[in-house]
Order: structure tokens, then sequence, then C-alpha cells
């Protein structure tokens, strides 16, 4: 009998190390599901509204959200959710709870987690209720950097596998990536790493995925490897609409927007508004059973960029050659000629608006010898660029030359 309950005491005790050990390792795992800086509704916040009033914030009827009263105005409001077509705003970061606190300041934090932690259907939302999600999604970045990638693996399993290629596109596919890395150095905050991918599956052009991925088409890639000047403003755009997080905007927005989407949109607000806590139970059913229905969900998705995102990714694109010393008017004319034609010319608003956005852009071009140099040429006419023409630079925008090279912009 003491030999039978010493391994039965042994047993239980190897039982709960081996239990303790793997709710460890679960929580370094899933603790990756969300960003460290992910911030979470504050107690304080909560208390400071007084004895009752999450009562009527959280149990609003459905298509009746309480009143909001946020640090932002209206007009702020409105500025941030306007088109960057000057490549000037900061990145948007994991800060969910920062946003609705100003937003809508405590009521709106409580009527998300109403709305995520309760069977409100989309049916149920108020105009009040769309416009505080449509804010989420477009101002703040809430699918975790872990899942990203997990959809950036999935879209290059969808474009099937590379097909081989000749000598010369191979040589032109390694410059491609070769120069990615320098305009990806060009900013401090780029969002993780850049893959370029060949896709036998497109029939023309060069589009912006998840997880930091370029897919190009043959035809794209001959064409790239015959006008270098042209290839590197091609380049320059995609890598902006990664920079900018079109992919996940367009995903956020469709899952907030959509009835097919809603309940999935509910369970992924409902994993940011816990910031990096871990709860065993809920972040594993969030891996075992959100991911794999989010993926679905993809899969079954058209991503695409409206016009106002894709002039936000040629502002950021002539910004990025000017940094990299390369005539960014240029870049565009080489660009013009052999690119916008076809199906990737289909895909973005007419050339023309294009050109005149893009105009906006090419008050001021680099030096010989770079960024540095033409800042010190201010009203000055600096020699011409990689490829490019003198052009008198104003004051004001050399400032902002320097100061968005400060920033990391």
């Amino acid at each position: 009998m003491k030999t039978s309950s010493f391994t039965a005491l042994l047993a239980g005790s190897v039982f709960l190390l081996a239990a303790e050990a793997a709710q460890a390792q679960l929580s370094d795992l899933f603790k990756m599901l969300a960003p460290t800086s992910a911030g979470v509704i504050r107690q304080a916040d909560t208390a400071a509204s007084g004895p009752g009033a999450a009562g009527p914030a959280a149990l609003a009827a459905p298509g009746q959200a309480p009143a909001m009263r946020g640090k932002k105005s209206a007009a702020e409001i409105a500025a941030e959710l306007a088109p960057d077509r000057q490549c000037q705003k900061v990145q948007e970061k994991f800060d969910i709870s920062e946003k609705l606190m100003d937003y809508g300041g405590t009521e709106a934090s409580l009527r998300l987690q109403a709305l995520v932690d309760s069977d409100f259907k989309y049916s149920d939302l108020s105009d009040d209720d769309r416009r505080m999600l449509r804010y989420l999604a477009q101002t703040t970045v809430w699918v975790p950097a872990s899942v990203e990638q997990r959809l950036g693996s999935l879209a290059d399993e969808l474009s099937g596998r590379p097909p081989e290629l000749k000598d010369l596109q191979r040589l032109a596919l390694d410059e491609l990536q070769q120069q990615s890395q320098k305009f990806r150095q060009l900013t401090q905050d780029f969002p993780g790493e850049v893959g370029i991918r060949v896709n036998p599956e497109l029939a023309d052009g060069a589009f912006a995925k998840f997880g930091g991925r370029i897919q190009i088409s043959t035809s794209m890639l001959n064409l790239m490897s015959e006008n270098t000047l042209g290839a590197e403003f091609v380049l320059a755009h995609e890598m902006a609409h990664i920079y900018k997080r079109h992919a996940l905007k367009h995903l956020q927005f469709s899952l907030l927007s959509s009835k097919d989407g809603w309940e999935l949109g509910k369970k992924l607000l409902a994993r940011a508004q816990r910031g990096a806590s871990f709860d065993p139970l809920r972040d594993g059913m969030f891996a075992a059973f959100t991911i794999p229905q989010l993926l679905s969900y993809v899969r079954g998705m058209q991503l695409h960029f409206n016009g106002e995102q894709e002039l936000e990714a040629d502002a950021c694109a002539a910004q990025w050659l000017r940094l990299a010393a390369v005539d960014p008017s240029s870049a565009w004319d080489s660009f013009r000629s052999a690119f916008a034609t076809g199906g990737y010319d289909a895909e973005h608003p007419a050339t023309e608006e294009r050109a005149k956005n893009f105009a906006r852009r090419l008050v001021f071009e680099p030096t010989a010898a770079g960024p540095k140099s033409a800042e010190g040429d201010k009203g000055k006419t600096g020699k011409a660029g990689r490829t490019g023409k003198a052009v008198a630079a104003s004051p004001a925008d050399a400032k902002a030359q320097s100061e968005g090279k400060k920033a990391g912009r």
C-alpha cells in the first residue's frame, strides 16, 4: 500500500509538472498572437466613469449605441481618415484601446466590448457603431503579425509552384530583391521583410500581398529586366502598399462591413482588446478555430486596393525614389511608356489622374550625391540625380525632405 500510494503521488506530481510546463509553452506561443504594444481597457478608465456607467454603455439595445465623447473632434477624425496623398502619416500601430479612447472615450471602449462579447448581429449595428468600426479598420492594425505571416504563406501557396526562370530572369529577380532592401531601409518602421515571387497564375502585373509578399507575372519580370527605372517605380509602389498596410486594412474593413465577415471580425477584435494578456482557453480556441476560419475567409476574398490607396502608394514611391537618389520624374516616364498598359494599368486609377498626383511630389529631385547634399542646397539648383535633370528645390520642400528622412519616412 505504501509503495502504491508513493507511486500514485509521484505520478500525480509528474502530471502537474507536465501540465505546468505545457501551459508555459502555450503561454509563450500565444503571446505571439498579439504585439506587446497592444493596450487593454484599463480598470482606471472604467472606474472613472462612475458607478453604473458601464451598464448603459455595455447593455445598450441593438441599434442604439451610447453617446461617445473622445479626445478627438469630428474634424480630427475626418482628417485621420482622409487619404495620405503626401505619404506623411505615421504608420498605424497596434493600439486599439488607445484609438478607442481617442475616438469616443470610455463609452467607445465599453461599446466595442459589448459588441464583441455578446450575440450582436451585423444587422444590429447602429450607424454610430459602423462609423466606429470603420475608424478601427482604417486607422489601426489589429490582425496579429504572426497571423499576417500565415496569410502571406497562404498567398504563396495559392500562387502555385514558381516557374523555372532563365538566367536573365533570375538575375533580374535578384536585383529586385536587393533593391527592395534599399527601399526598406529608407524607413525606420517598415513592417517586416519583403519577399518577391513570380506567380505563374498571373497574366500580367505586380501585386502586393499579405505578410510583405510581392507577386509579379513572368511578363512583368521581363519588362522589369529591360526597364530599370520603370522597374524601380513599380517596386517602390508595391512596397508602399505593404508599408501602408493596405492589404490588412482591406481585410479588416471587409470583416467589419459585411454579414459574412462580422462574426469572424468580432473574434479578432476580442483578441485585440485583450492585448498581450494570455488566457489559455480563449487563446487556445483562437488558434484552433479562428485562425483557420480567417485563412478560409481570405481564400475566398478578392484582394483589391481602392483608387485612393493607389495614389497613396504613388506618393510614397516618389518619396522613396527621391531618398534613394533616383530621379522620380524619369522613373515615372519610364513606367508610363513601358508598364502603364494592359491588365496592370487597368487595376489602377486613370494614368492622367496618377500623373497629376505624382507631379505634386516632383517639386524636388535629389542631387547625384544623394538626399543629404540636396538638403544643403535649399532654394538652389541641384545637379542631376541618377538619369535625372536639374530641378530647383524650394526651401519648404527641402525642409520637408530633411524632416522626412529623420522620421524614417
